[in-house]
This record gives structure tokens, sequence and C-alpha cells, in this order.
């Protein structure tokens, strides 16, 4: 097992010299680093996934794990003997779980989604194998749930174009629960090459930015470059996809979605200029997918010589203001990243970016309001370093935070560097036959209970639960054949059986009834002899 030695170029020498900037970068000399991802986790501190370039063709994942100051604690690095670990997203539950998602290689390529516990040990990996109608895919984004269920936004490629983009639901043990393909050709004979970059739920629904392919107003033969949205709903039934301002001459991407209040929602990307020209897009529509209108950002608004800019990813600061990622480019040579303070007007009240950072700007809102971003920086001759900074609304640094702060709490022996071998530990499961969302929150709907043995001779008779976890209030009541109420008994979430004394009851038949917040969802006969 290879090990990594981190040689971390600056682990916040401001904190000495300025005491008052909190940045870090962190990389390995002669290596390119890159970042994907940035998230907050239980205890404050931040975990940032990333990779690098690892022998021939090969590409090795690498997770940061940083204190409130974003100085490192320990790091993962992801490996396959065989295969590229590209991570994409990752995201944290309130136990300290966290899943990661991307693509792997080996035999060939189709998302991969991994657990790692609160002690950053493996819990489970799967590779989602779709070759029985798509030749390879990889996922783009993931989300979580308020029941823990994990949502893995995917795109696959196959001939026939019909399905590209797919949600696939895993619960936190890892087994494939539904999976259901957005945007498709057989609902939307126009629709070309639908790709999503991001999901985010918004008031118990679920947005999807992308982009697509769509022909030109009167003219079915040439197809352009699109902002795509895709409403669904909480149980993920798709509502409606917008193809951004399709009767108009707006081309581009849309990359994040934010509400504005329980009924408007901004997307943010960029609009395709001619040329290499390229602006900030706010695309303004409502939840019902009607468009409302749409604002961007002239490169001439930021600086003279800037000749695009476009936002990746956007925060609330307030009822008003905004702080955005952005990528800027200077006469078509060099791209910093930048962050912009803005409104729904696009009116530009801050601004500042990076000298030699490479414009993937990533975004985290932190717990004390202020703001983390990450993205890549030219270490020397294309070799990139990971760049991490803190800094508040007013785009100031944050200071260092001298207060003493417990980490990994949910680990008590605390975490140490390492590397984790996902050789043997990908499962593949074919997810061709996973239902539908419909089906599968249909079938949980009830408690199917069984009793055994069947007939009771005497003693005790034990009744088999299913789908308690998706339940709560849970009661079992059994019932002689006239009706009466002979025994009753809590069942709790995640309870798979129980075990009842029926030595004293009379011969008969009984029914047994599951109750869920009061209502009956599932029953069975058994006769005691």
């Amino acid at each position: 097992m290879r090990t990594i030695i981190i040689t971390t170029l600056i682990i916040l020498i401001c904190q000495i010299l300025f005491a008052q900037k909190t940045e870090v970068y962190y990389g390995v000399s002669g290596r390119n680093d890159v970042v994907d991802d940035i998230i907050e986790l239980y205890d404050n501190g931040y975990y940032i996934i990333g990779g690098f370039e690892s022998g021939y063709q090969n590409y090795n994942g690498w997770n940061i794990k940083t204190d409130i100051n974003l100085e490192l604690i320990y790091d993962k690095v992801l490996e396959h003997e065989l295969s590229t670990v590209a991570q994409f997203a990752s995201v944290s539950d309130e136990n300290g779980n966290i899943y990661v998602t991307g693509f792997t290689t080996y035999p060939s390529q189709w998302p991969f989604v991994t657990k790692l516990d609160s002690c950053g040990n493996k819990v489970w990996c799967k590779i989602l194998d779709y070759s029985d109608e798509f030749e390879f895919g990889a996922a783009r984004d993931i989300w979580l749930t308020k029941e823990n269920e994990v949502i893995i936004l995917t795109g696959f490629e196959s001939e026939s174009q019909i399905d590209k983009v797919h949600l696939i639901c895993l619960s936190a043990d890892g087994a494939v629960q539904w999976t259901k393909p957005y945007a498709s050709r057989n609902d939307y004979s126009w629709i070309r090459n639908p790709s999503g970059y991001s999901i985010k739920e918004i008031n118990n629904d679920y947005y999807i930015s992308g982009y697509c392919y769509w022909p030109y107003p009167n003219d079915t033969t040439h197809f352009f470059l699109r902002p795509l949205f895709i409403g669904i709903d909480s149980l993920f039934n798709e509502k409606w996809i917008l193809p951004f301002y399709a009767l108009d001459s707006v081309y581009g991407d849309a990359f994040n979605t934010i509400a504005i209040n329980d009924s408007v929602l901004m997307g943010v990307g960029m609009r395709r200029l001619e040329g290499p020209m390229e602006n900030s897009l706010l695309m303004f529509f409502d939840i019902e997918g009607n468009e409302l209108g749409y604002n961007q950002i002239p490169n001439e608004a930021i600086e003279p010589d800037i000749s695009q800019n476009y936002i990746l990813d956007i925060e609330t600061i307030n009822d008003s203001l905004f702080i955005a990622a952005t990528s800027v480019g200077y006469n078509n040579t060099t791209f910093p990243s930048a962050e912009i303070i803005i409104d729904t007007s696009s009116n530009i009240f801050n601004y500042s970016y990076h000298i030699g950072t490479n414009g993937h700007n990533y975004l985290c809102k932190t717990f004390d309001n202020n703001f983390v971003f990450t993205t890549g920086i030219d270490e020397n001759k294309g070799d990139d370093d990971i760049y991490v900074y803190k800094i508040d609304e007013n785009l100031e640094d944050v200071p260092f935070d001298p207060t003493p702060h417990t980490y990994d709490s949910l680990c008590p022996g605390g975490i140490q560097s390492s590397t984790i071998d996902l050789t043997d530990c990908l499962v593949w499961t074919n997810i061709g036959d996973a239902p539908s969302p419909q089906e599968y929150y249909e079938s949980i709907k009830q408690i199917p209970i069984k009793a055994y043995p069947n007939p009771v001779n005497g003693g005790e008779v034990t009744f088999e639960y299913e789908n308690t976890e998706h339940h709560r209030n849970i009661e079992l009541k059994c019932f002689d054949i006239y009706g009466e109420l002979v025994h009753k008994e809590k069942v709790y979430r995640y309870q798979g059986e129980s075990v009842v004394d029926v030595s004293s009851w009379k011969n008969g038949m009984y029914v047994a009834v599951v109750y869920s917040e009061g209502m009956p969802v599932g029953q069975c006969k058994f006769v005691i002899k």
C-alpha cells in the first residue's frame, strides 16, 4: 500500500506573519493536485475531496480533513490497483458518516459511491453498473435526504441517447432502492444530450441544474446549447423541465440553483456569447417551471481587461445579497478564481480574484456565516496545488480562531492519515432491475408482517416485520376472532421482529395488525392450537 507524504507548501504561515488570514495550500511538489468539493462537518471542520495523478492514465482520490482554521487534521488517499478513482462530490450525515461519489474506470467507466464512517474507515463501496442499457456513465453530485437516503445524480451514455440524466437512490447501508431517468427523449422529443451538474433540495422539492441542446424556434434542424433545469417533487416524480429561454438566444450552462423566496428560484451559470466571450448568467423561474427573466454580468462591469466571467456556485448573505464563486478570464490567457457580491439585478457590490488560481472554485457557507472557498493554484509549470481560504461577507480574510475546538468527537481514538484501498471493496451492483421511485415508495407504505410458527402449539409466536425504518409511532395489536384486543405493544424503527407469549391464550384464530401513526399498514392471521 502506497504511502503518500503530504508536502504542505504553506500551512497558515500568515497566522504567524499577519495574524489575520485563514488560508492554506495543500499539495505535493511536482504533482498535479486537484480539488472537486468542500463541505463543513458536524464538528465545524472541513472535508475537501479531490485527487492527483498516479502513474500512466491513473488517478487517485485525495480527501483532506481540516480544522476550523484550515489546518490539516488528517488525509485519506483512495486508490484502486487497476482503476482511476475520480471524485466529484461528497455529503455528510449527523453521525459523521461521509459519502463520496464519482466514477471508476475498471474494466469500464461507471459511477461509484463510497461510505466512510466517522473514524474514516470504509463501510461499503458500490459500482453502479448499468451496462445492460448503457455504454458508460459517471456521477456528478450527491445529496442526503432527511431519511438518510443517498441520492446520486448520474449521467449515462448510449447510442440511442434517450435517457441520459438519472437519479439513483441508495439506503444508508448501500442497498439500491430505486432509479429513474429525467428529461427523457421519450417524454420530450426535441431534447438532445441533457446533462446535470448539481442537485439541490429546496422546500422539500429537488432541482437539477445542467444543460441540454434544444432547437432554435422555427428551425428544428439546428440544436443549440441551453441551460437546463429539472423540477422534481418530494417523491422524485418529474414535475417539469425548463430549457431556459429556448425562444431567445440564451446559450450556455446552469451550474447551480438557489431559492430567492418560497416561490422563486435563481439559477446561476454562464451565457456563451460570440467567440470566447462568456458572461455570468442569473436565471429566474418559479417552482412551477415558468420563466421569469434573466440578468447577466457583462465583463466590463467587473474590470475592463476581463474577457469572460461565469458563476459556478452561490450562497446567500442576506435577503438581498449573494456571494458567488466565479471564474474570470483575462485576455483568454489566465482564468483565476474570484468572489463577487451581487444582488438579483446583477449589480456588483464587491469583487476580488486570486492570481495563479485556475478558475474552478468551490464554495461552502460556514456555521458562523463566513465562507470557505477552495480552488486549484499553479505551483510550477502546470502542477497545481489546492488553495483553501476563508473570508467574510465583505470578502475580508477571517481572523485565525484561537479558541480550542474538539474534532472527530464521534471517534474518540482519533483518525490517522492513511490509504483506503478500494480494489476489493467495490461491489458491482446492476441497477437495471431497480424499481422506480413510485414503485419503491408505494411498497414501503406497508409493513409486511409474518407469524411463525403458524399454527402455534402454545408457548411463543414470533412476528417478523419489514420496512419499520420508514415508519414512526408503530404499534402491534392482536385481536381474537371476535375483534377483542388481546395484546398490544410498541414496535420501534428498524425493529425486525417481536416475540409474544401466547401460552395463556385460548385456541383459535387471531389477527395481528401493525399500525403506523394510528393507521393499519400490515396484518396477518395466525392460529393457536
